[in-house]
């Protein structure tokens, strides 16, 4: 990579940082279609685990004290039932239906309201562990946690702190995971060290901005902006990954 393609991802970073500390999601998949104009896929995809594996780190370390721990058991001690399952769907469904499948999803609980935000509706607490299986297998196949795990959450949880926190701590290891699975199988990171580590203030900063203005924005104006965002990736997922196969 030039100094001037790492410029531009580095104030991309900055942005997608900042969006997510603000609504919980959005940032991930922007930054991920940034990359692949740079990059190769089988160097973004990587790349992109480990810059997120960073800051959602960071972003768990600002948000600690909002951490849904209940939630967080639950949903996480059966993820590994997932990831296994995920890994046989890899290789036997096509990745556009599961694409579809969670757009799908998304924007029935949205437009129908079955999920609705802030304690009008909860989830009971029990469903967040076949949830965990469920995101665990969808993270192997598409790479998705985020918006199907805040479509959950905002029927569960009482603020917005909640949410991001909450969501931040399985992005993290979603894409740690990750991280790990293509350093197994050979992934160059030493060959990105320097590029990335160039990245890595975008991400402290993104992310520091990203949390003044969660702290500054109402919990009403919030729940419209996160609606506006869910909506958005699940037409994505829906039309432009499913129906189109991410091409013209």
């Amino acid at each position: 990579m030039i100094p001037i393609e790492i410029g531009i991802l580095a104030g991309a970073i900055f942005f997608t940082s900042a969006l997510t500390t603000s609504t919980g999601v959005g940032g991930g998949s922007l930054l991920l279609a940034l990359m692949l104009q740079f990059m190769t896929p089988g160097a973004a995809i990587p790349i992109h685990g480990a810059m997120q594996t960073v800051a959602n780190g960071w972003r768990i370390w600002l948000l600690r004290e909002n951490m849904l721990w209940p939630i967080i058991l639950r949903f996480g001690i059966p993820m590994p039932i997932g990831i296994a399952a995920g890994l046989w769907l890899f290789q036997e469904m096509p990745k556009e239906w599961v694409q579809m499948l969670i757009g799908g999803f998304i924007l029935f609980t949205l437009l129908t309201q079955s999920v609705k935000f802030m304690g009008q509706r909860e989830l009971p607490l029990w469903a967040f562990a076949p949830a965990g299986v469920v995101v665990g297998a969808l993270n192997i196949v598409v790479g998705v946690v985020g918006p199907v795990l805040t479509t959950l959450l905002v029927g569960r949880v009482s603020t917005r702190q909640n949410i991001v926190s909450t969501t931040a701590v399985f992005s993290f290891l979603g894409h740690f995971m990750k991280v790990v699975g293509f350093a197994v199988v050979g992934f160059g990171f030493a060959e990105y060290a320097w590029a990335m580590a160039a990245m890595v203030p975008s991400i402290v900063l993104g992310t520091y901005a990203g949390r003044h203005l969660l702290g500054k924005i109402s919990d009403a104006f919030f729940r419209q902006l996160l609606r506006i965002v869910l909506a958005a990736l699940a037409l994505k997922l829906l039309v432009w990954d499913g129906l189109m196969g991410g091409t013209f």
